[in-house]
C-alpha cells in the first residue's frame, strides 16, 4: 500500500484506517498537521476523526471523483465485479422512495406478504406511531422486527428498546437474532452486575447497549428507574431513544371493569412517563380494546399524543392510520382460499358419577351456610364470594388442585391470622377488587401462591368458621384425597382420548397433543396418572413456569421437530406456555383440561397451535358432562356453562379484547349463583369497538408489487446473494461452499458451510442446530439463499435449514469485505472488468461506470443513496460519445455482467491503451448523470422538497385535527348527564383521575402552538444543508464479439 506524503487539502477524499473520509479542516500551524476528517462510509456520515497526518499509518489521498486505475493486469472476472456491485447496491439502503423495502431480504424466515403492511406504513410516516393489533398467531413479532430492521437500515433509528412480559424476554432476543441478525441485550439485575464488573461501577447498560430488551416487571423497579433517569432528557427537548416496541401493550392500559372512570395503573404511569423519550413507538396487542373507551384512549395517547388524548373520542381517520388490525379469516391465498384453517371446537363427554356430583353439592351447601352466617356484612360476603370462586376454580381443575386449596383454607379459617389492613379499610376492599386483574397475568405456581395468599387474607374478614363449615370443608378434603393416585371421571376420559389419538392399538402414532391446565398441582397429578397408564417416558413432556429458559427452549425445539425425528407425543403444559411458546409445526390438537375464568387465557392457549405456519385444522377439545340436571346450580350446569365459554372463545371471529371482560364477569356471576344463564353465543354480536381491516387482499397485492420492484431495482436474488458469498470467500482465501444433499425432502439449493478460519469463524454463528435433549450431539445445519428452500413440502418452516439473508453473518461479512475493496487494494479486487458480448444493442465498444451517489441532510442524516451508471460508445478512433438512453445503457451493462465472457489478454491490452483517451470523458458523463439538467440531483431535490412539504402538511393536519377535538371535548356540557351521573357514583380516585385528564387536555391545548413550531423546525433541519457525495466504484468495458476478433 502506497503512503501519501503530501498534505491533504479541505475537501480531499482520503483513506485512513481502512475507511474513506472527507477532509473538513487542516491545521498546519504547528510542527505537524492536524487533519479533521468526516466519514463518508456506510451509515457513518456524522462521525468525525482527528489525526496527525504525518504519523498516521496507511494514509492515502484518493483521487476524488476519479475512476479505478485501468492497466492490462488489473481486470476482474465479470462475476467478481458483478458481486462487488451487488454488495454496493444492497448497502445503498436509504432511498427517497419509501416504497423500496430491504428488511424482508434481511430476515431469516419466508415473509408472508400481509406481514409487510406495518413496515410499509412506518416508512410512509415522518414518525412511527403504530398499534399492531393483528390476531393471535399472525406474526406480530415478525412484523415488529421488520419495522425495527428497516428503521435501522435507513438510519432512522439506532437505539431501540423492547418492553415485554418477563416470560418473553428470551424469546424476543432469540427471534431478533435468528430472524433478523440483530443482537439485543436483555437488561436485568444480572446484566447490570456484569456491566459494573466489566465497565466500572458507574456504567449504565442503557448507554452501553443500543439494542435492549427489558421486562415490564423489572422496568417498574427502582434500579431500572434510576438507570433510565441517568439517560433521559427530562427537559423534553431531546429524545434519547429512537424506537419503543411495547409487547402485550394491553397490560399497560388502565383496566376499568369495576370502575365508572378508568384510573391509571402503575404500569400505565410508567409507560406514559417513558414513551415521550422515544421518537418512534410501536405497540403490539391482539386485544388492545377491553371494551372501555377511556382505557383504550389512554393507550392511544401513550402511543401518539399528537393525535389522541385520554378520555377523548379518537378521530376515525387517525385511528385508521394508526391501528393495523387483521383477523385470520381475512387472510387468503392468491386463489381466494383461506390461509388459516377454521378452528374446530369439540366436546369430550364425561359421565360424572354421583360421588363427584356430591362434592359440588357440598361446596354449594358450604357457601350457603357461610353466607347465612355473614348475613348483611357486605365486605365479609365479598370475601366469601372470592373464596367460593377460588374453590370452584380448583375443583373444576382437579382433585389435586382442590385439595391444596382446602388445606390452605382450613388452616386459615380455624385460626384466622391478623391482617395488616383492617377489614373496614378502603385499601382492603380495593385489594379484593384488583386481585382478579393481578392474577390474570400469572400462571401455575405463582398463580396458586397468589390465590393462596388471597384465601389467607380473606379469612379474617369472615371470622372463625362454624362447626358445620369445618365439617363440610373436611368432607370435601377427604373426597379430594381419595383421588390422589387415581383418575376421576374427567381424567379417565382424557386418558382415553390421548390413547386413541397418540397410541391407538398399542402403537405410537405421529400425532401430537398439547394439554393445558392452569395449575401446577393439576399438572403433576396428570403426569403421575399418565405414567401409570404407560403414556409417559420419552413420549411425554412437561412445561411449566419453574423451568429455566434453556429448558423451555429445549422442550420447544423437541416438540417442533418432525415426529419421525423425536419421540415426544404429549405435552402437558401450564399457562406459562400460553405466551411465547409456539407449538404449531407438528401439532394441531389441544385439550383444555380446565377452563380459566379469564377467557383471554383460553385464546392465548389456542394461539400456540392456531398461528402462522399451521397447516392443519386446529382441533380444540374441552370437557362437558353428560346426563344430570343442567337447569339449576349443579355440577353439570356449571361445567356446561364453562364449556360454552370455551366453545365461544375457540370459534370467535372478532376482537376478544372487548368480549373478554363481558364473558369474565358472566363466568364470575354464574359461579356465584348470581345468574342462572347468560347468552354467551350472542356476546360480541354488536358492532366491534375496534373493527378489523377487511381489504387484506388489496394490501397484499400492493405489497407484493413493492417487493417485486425492490427485487428488480436491487437484483436481490438467491443466485446473486450466493455469488457475493462465493466471491468474498475466494478473496479471503477461505474454503468454498459445498453442495448439500437433502436426503429428507430432496430440496435443491442447500449448501454446507466449511470450517472457516480467523475472523471468518464468526460467519458460522447460529448454524448449529438447537438440541432437543441433553444427550443430543450438536450438528451444523446447511444454508440456503432461497426463502422457498426453507419450507417443507407442506409449507412449514424447516428448523434444519438456515436462510442466509442479507443480515446473516455469512452474507454480511461477505458484503463488508467487498465494500472495503473500494479503499483497500490489498483485498485483490480491481473494480474493472472487460466482457465480450453478442448483445445486438451494441453499436461498438461500450464503456460504463458505476458510481455510488449519496445525499446527506442536516446532522449527517442520510436522505438518499443509489448506485448510478453512466457511459458511452468508444469507437476505434477513441472519440467518446455519451449514451444518454440510460435504460439502454443499464440493460447492456447488466446483460454483459451476467451473460458475457471475459475478454482475452490482447483485448484487455487494447482497452488499457485506450483508457487515457476516454477516462476524462467518462468522468464528465458521470457528472452529467448527477448534475445535468433534470438529472439525478435535480430529480432528488424536487422529490425531497415534496417529501418535506408532505411531512409538514401531515404534522399540521394532525395537530389541527387534534386541536379541534380537544376544544370540542373541553366545551361539551354532557346534556344527558351520563358522565356526571357516573362520576357522582365514582370513587374519589376516579374523580381525581378525571380532573387530571381535564387539566391535561387544557395543558396540551395550550402547548400545541409551541409543539407545532418545534416539529416544523425539526423537519426543516432534516432537509437543510444538503451535501452530495459521489464515489466512482467500477468500470465495465463491453466489447462486441466482432471487434474482439480484429
Amino acid at each position: 500500500m502506497t503512503i501519501t506524503s503530501q498534505e491533504p487539502a479541505i475537501g480531499d477524499l482520503v483513506a485512513v484506517r481502512g475507511q474513506r473520509w472527507v477532509v473538513s479542516d487542516v491545521d498546519a500551524s504547528g510542527s505537524s498537521t492536524l487533519v479533521t476528517l468526516q466519514s463518508v462510509e456506510d451509515g457513518r456520515y456524522n462521525e468525525t476523526l482527528d489525526v496527525i497526518w504525518e504519523i498516521e499509518p496507511g494514509r492515502r489521498i484518493l483521487p476524488s471523483g476519479t475512476l479505478p486505475e485501468v492497466t492490462p493486469d488489473r481486470f476482474d472476472p465479470p462475476e467478481r465485479l458483478s458481486a462487488f456491485l451487488n454488495a454496493i447496491r444492497w448497502s445503498a439502503i436509504t432511498s427517497a422512495d419509501v416504497k423500496t423495502l430491504q428488511a424482508p431480504y434481511r430476515s431469516g424466515v419466508a415473509i408472508e406478504d400481509y406481514q409487510l403492511e406495518p413496515v410499509s406504513r412506518a416508512l410512509d410516516a415522518p414518525r412511527v406511531n403504530l398499534l399492531i393489533a393483528d390476531d393471535v398467531g399472525l406474526g406480530k413479532t415478525i412484523e415488529a422486527g421488520l419495522v425495527a430492521q428497516e428503521l435501522l437500515l435507513r438510519h432512522r433509528a439506532k437505539r431501540i428498546m423492547i418492553v415485554c412480559p418477563a416470560g418473553l424476554t428470551l424469546k424476543w432476543k432469540d427471534e431478533m437474532a435468528e430472524k433478523f441478525g440483530l443482537d439485543f441485550t436483555i437488561i436485568d439485575s444480572d446484566e447490570c452486575a456484569r456491566v459494573r464488573r466489566t465497565h466500572g461501577s458507574a456504567a449504565n447498560p442503557f448507554q452501553i447497549y443500543p439494542l435492549t430488551i427489558v421486562s415490564l416487571p423489572w422496568l417498574r423497579g427502582q434500579k431500572a428507574q434510576r438507570l433510565l433517569d441517568e439517560v433521559l432528557d427530562h427537559s423534553g427537548e431531546e429524545r434519547r431513544f429512537d424506537l419503543l416496541i411495547l409487547d402485550e401493550a394491553h397490560h399497560v392500559a388502565p383496566a376499568a371493569p369495576k370502575q365508572a372512570y378508568a384510573v391509571d395503573s402503575q404500569q400505565t404511569k410508567l409507560i406514559r412517563r417513558l414513551a415521550p423519550h422515544f421518537t418512534h413507538r410501536l405497540f403490539l396487542s391482539a386485544t388492545p380494546h377491553n371494551g372501555y373507551q377511556e382505557s383504550f384512549t389512554a393507550l392511544l395517547e401513550i402511543l401518539d399524543n399528537q393525535r389522541f388524548a385520554r378520555g377523548v373520542e379518537p378521530d376515525r381517520a387517525a385511528l385508521k392510520e394508526t391501528v393495523i388490525r387483521r383477523l385470520k379469516r381475512h387472510i387468503v391465498n392468491a386463489d381466494g382460499t383461506k390461509r388459516f384453517k377454521d378452528r374446530e371446537a369439540r366436546a369430550i363427554p364425561v359421565s360424572y358419577p354421583p360421588e363427584e356430583r356430591e362434592v359440588h353439592e357440598l361446596l354449594k351447601r358450604f357457601a350457603e351456610v357461610r353466607r347465612a352466617r355473614l348475613n348483611q356484612n357486605t365486605k365479609a360476603r365479598k370475601a366469601a364470594d372470592l373464596v367460593t370462586l377460588l374453590l370452584k376454580k380448583r375443583l373444576f381443575s382437579s382433585p389435586a388442585a382442590f385439595a391444596r386449596t382446602l388445606d390452605v383454607y382450613l388452616e386459615s379459617v380455624r385460626e384466622p391470622a391478623p391482617i395488616a389492613v383492617a377489614a373496614g379499610d378502603d385499601d382492603y376492599e380495593e385489594w379484593l377488587d384488583e386481585l382478579e386483574e393481578e392474577t390474570a397475568v400469572l400462571a401455575d405456581e405463582p398463580l396458586a401462591e397468589a390465590e393462596d395468599d388471597a384465601l389467607r387474607m380473606a379469612a379474617p374478614m369472615q371470622g372463625i368458621a362454624s362447626d358445620e363449615e369445618i365439617e363440610l370443608l373436611t368432607r370435601m378434603r377427604a373426597w379430594a384425597r381419595d383421588y390422589e393416585a387415581a383418575p376421576d371421571a374427567k381424567a379417565r376420559e382424557l386418558i382415553n382420548y390421548l390413547r386413541s389419538v397418540c397410541c391407538p392399538d398399542g402403537q405410537w402414532s405421529n400425532e401430537r397433543v398439547v394439554v393445558f391446565t392452569e395449575y401446577r398441582d393439576t399438572q403433576r397429578w396428570l403426569v403421575d396418572l399418565l405414567r401409570q397408564e404407560d403414556l409417559a417416558g420419552d413420549r411425554l413432556a412437561v412445561l411449566h413456569g419453574g423451568m429455566s429458559a434453556a429448558e423451555r427452549e429445549q422442550l420447544r425445539v423437541a416438540f417442533q421437530r418432525d415426529p419421525a425425528e423425536h419421540p415426544v407425543r404429549i405435552l402437558v403444559a401450564t399457562d406459562a406456555a400460553s405466551e411465547g411458546i409456539d407449538l404449531q409445526k407438528h401439532c394441531h390438537r389441544l385439550v383444555n383440561y380446565d377452563i380459566p375464568f379469564n377467557p383471554n387465557k383460553l385464546e392465548q392457549r389456542i394461539g400456540r397451535i392456531d398461528r402462522w405456519g399451521q397447516k392443519r385444522t386446529p382441533d380444540i377439545r374441552h370437557f362437558v358432562g353428560t346426563g344430570g340436571d343442567r337447569t339449576a346450580d349443579t355440577y353439570e350446569a356449571d361445567l356446561e356453562f364453562l364449556a360454552r365459554v370455551a366453545r365461544k372463545v375457540a370459534q370467535i371471529e372478532h376482537d376478544l379484547g372487548s368480549v373478554n371482560t363481558v364473558l369474565a364477569k358472566a363466568v364470575q356471576q354464574r359461579m356465584l349463583g348470581q345468574i342462572t344463564d347468560y347468552d354467551i353465543e350472542g356476546t360480541g354480536a354488536a358492532e366491534e369497538p375496534l373493527p378489523a381491516e377487511t381489504n387484506v387482499s388489496e394490501q397484499v397485492r400492493r405489497l407484493r408489487a413493492q417487493l417485486d420492484d425492490t427485487v428488480e431495482q436491487l437484483r436481490i436474488t438467491p443466485a446473486n446473494v450466493k455469488r457475493v458469498v462465493d466471491t468474498a470467500l475466494e478473496l479471503a482465501r477461505q474454503q468454498p461452499l459445498k453442495p448439500y444433499v437433502d436426503e429428507k425432502y430432496l430440496t435443491d439449493g442447500l449448501w454446507d458451510v466449511p470450517r472457516l478460519t480467523g475472523s471468518w469463524e464468526a460467519a458460522t454463528a447460529g448454524l448449529m442446530a438447537k438440541a432437543a435433549g441433553k444427550d443430543e450431539q450438536p450438528r451444523q445445519r446447511p444454508v440456503t439463499f432461497d426463502p422457498k428452500a426453507t419450507l417443507d413440502p407442506e409449507g412449514r418452516v424447516r428448523d434444519d435449514v438456515v436462510l442466509a439473508h442479507l443480515n446473516h453473518p455469512l452474507v454480511a461479512m461477505s458484503m463488508q469485505l467487498l465494500l472495503r475493496a473500494a479503499s483497500n487494494p490489498e483485498i485483490g479486487l480491481h473494480r474493472v472488468t472487460a466482457v465480450i458480448s453478442d448483445d445486438p444493442a451494441l453499436e461498438t465498444t461500450l464503456v460504463g461506470a458505476f458510481v455510488r451517489f449519496v445525499l446527506v441532510g442536516g446532522d449527517g442524516l442520510r436522505l438518499h443513496e443509489e448506485v448510478l451508471h453512466a457511459g458511452g460508445w468508444v469507437p476505434e478512433n477513441g472519440r467518446f460519445r455519451r449514451l444518454e438512453n440510460l435504460s439502454m445503457l443499464g440493460g447492456i451493462l447488466d446483460r454483459a455482467l451476467t451473460e458475457g465472457t471475459p475478454a482475452s489478454a490482447p483485448v484487455r491490452h487494447r482497452l488499457a491503451a485506450m483508457w487515457p483517451k476516454v477516462s476524462n470523458a467518462l468522468v464528465q458523463a458521470i457528472d452529467w448523470r448527477i448534475n445535468g439538467k433534470d438529472q439525478k440531483r435535480d430529480q432528488l431535490q424536487r422529490k425531497l422538497e415534496q417529501r418535506k412539504q408532505a411531512e409538514k402538511d401531515r404534522i399540521l393536519a394532525n395537530l389541527r385535527q387534534f386541536e379541534d377535538t380537544l376544544r370540542a371535548k373541553l366545551a361539551e356540557t354532557d346534556e344527558s348527564g351520563a358522565l356526571i351521573s357516573r362520576l357522582e357514583l365514582a370513587s374519589k380516585e376516579e374523580r381525581e383521575q378525571y380532573q387530571r385528564d381535564r387539566r391535561s387536555w387544557e395543558k396540551r391545548l395550550a402547548g400545541l402552538s409551541r409543539e407545532r413550531e418545534r416539529e416544523l423546525k425539526a423537519i426543516e433541519a432534516r432537509y437543510r444543508d444538503l451535501r452530495v457525495y459521489q464515489f466512482p466504484e467500477a468500470v465495465v468495458f463491453v466489447v462486441p464479439r466482432r471487434e474482439a476478433t480484429r
